[in-house]
Formats: C-alpha cells, sequence, structure tokens
C-alpha cells in the first residue's frame, strides 16, 4: 500500500512540477517548493517503509542531496551542481560498498569496468560536442561538468554491479534509473552550456523524476 501512495504523491508533484517548469520561465518560491517534493517524498517513503541499515541511510542521503539539489538548480547552477555531486558521492559509494560485501566475481567485475569505460568513451564525446558552443565555457566549469559526468557515470556503472552481485529480479529497476539520470544530466548540460531546444524542459524533469523515483525504489528490491 505505501509504494502505491508514494508512487500516486511522487508523479502528482513530479507532473505539476513539470508543467511549472515548461511553462514559467523565472523561478518563483512555489514552483521551487512542488519542484522538490518529489525527492524528498522519494526520503519519506524509505525512512518509513520499514528497511534500516547502512545501505537505506545512505540512500535516503542522496535522495535528500538531490531535493537540495533540486532548490540550488532553480537559481544557480553551481550550488545545484554541488548537491548533486555529492548525491552522486553516495549513490556510488553505497552501491560499490554493498556489492563489496557481497563479494564481486571476476567477470561482474569485468562487465562493470565495461560499462564504466564505454561511459568514458561518452564522456569524451560529450566533452567535445560541449566545446563546439558557440558561447564561451570557462575551463574551470566544463572540467567541473566533465567531472560531474564521470560521477553519474560511476552512479550507473555500479548499480549495475550491486544487481548483479546481489542477484535480485528487479535489481535491473535502479540501474535503468542510473542510465536515464546520465540522460537527463546530458540534457542540462546541453541546454546550459550549447543550447536550447524544444521542450527542454519537459525532457530534463520528466527524466530527471524517472531517474529518482526508479533509483528510490532500490530501497525496497534490496535486503541487507
Amino acid at each position: 500500500m505505501i509504494l502505491e501512495l508514494y508512487t500516486m504523491g511522487f508523479w502528482t508533484f513530479a507532473l505539476i512540477g513539470i508543467y511549472l517548469k515548461e511553462t514559467t520561465e523565472k523561478p518563483f518560491l512555489a514552483r521551487t517548493i512542488v519542484k522538490m517534493i518529489p525527492a524528498f517524498l522519494a526520503v519519506a517513503f524509505i525512512f518509513f517503509g520499514g528497511s534500516s541499515g547502512f545501505f537505506y541511510t545512505v540512500l535516503i542521503l542522496s535522495l535528500f542531496l538531490c531535493g537540495l539539489g533540486d532548490i540550488g538548480m532553480e537559481y544557480n547552477i553551481l550550488p545545484g551542481l554541488g548537491m548533486f555531486l555529492l548525491a552522486h558521492f553516495a549513490f556510488t559509494g553505497d552501491f560499490l560498498y554493498h556489492s563489496i560485501v557481497l563479494g564481486i566475481s571476476p567477470m561482474y567485475l569485468t562487465v562493470f569496468a565495461l560499462c564504466f569505460a564505454v561511459m568514458m568513451v561518452y564522456v569524451v564525446f560529450y566533452h567535445r560536442h560541449l566545446k563546439t558552443s558557440s558561447h564561451t565555457i570557462p575551463p574551470g566549469m566544463l572540467r567541473a561538468v566533465d567531472f560531474y559526468a564521470v560521477l553519474i557515470s560511476l552512479t550507473m556503472s555500479t548499480s549495475l554491479l550491486l544487481w548483479l552481485t546481489s542477484g535480485a529480479v528487479l535489481g535491473f529497476v535502479p540501474f535503468i534509473g542510473g542510465c536515464i539520470f546520465v540522460a537527463s544530466d546530458s540534457l542540462v548540460g546541453i541546454r546550459e552550456f550549447h543550447h536550447s531546444f524544444k521542450h527542454q524542459w519537459l525532457l530534463i524533469m520528466t527524466t530527471y523524476y524517472l531517474a529518482i523515483f526508479l533509483l528510490s525504489l532500490a530501497g525496497v528490491l534490496y535486503a541487507f
């Protein structure tokens, strides 16, 4: 029952947030509040879901930082990016630590390494694409974006590793969330540093909310 209520509440506020972001140019308090609610509902879902332990605590922290990132991104990309950086440090550490605890076989480690290697190739091409922008991107900002891209790639790759090492039947769900997070934040980078595009916020916010929703389900799909 709690999952059904969570899903309903999450997507109700997510859809309102997407609509407000797509139809209003300047940030305002009500939009900021609505925009951050889904991430905090994800926190509440795991906190009150009955599970406890290190895995769930760090997962809660990760999603809480995403909520703070939602607030920051409304007003300035730097604090928003900083909060999401911390969130992905937490996601990566959580997934990697528990993969190690479960025991990583050489085959699963190879799959993880291949996944991360593919993502590093993607980061290189993404970097080159951003550099073709007609806008001048400060070198420091571009390095920060590259670092963030590497870190979110680790979130995705370690979510795959945890799925493999745990053997959880539905462990692919958070992994898909990690993949979609990469897509969402790639769109943010293109929008911020390269060019605007049609229905940009609809695409960015829909993929972002889907990503954190799927990642939050790790709280019920894994048992530690």
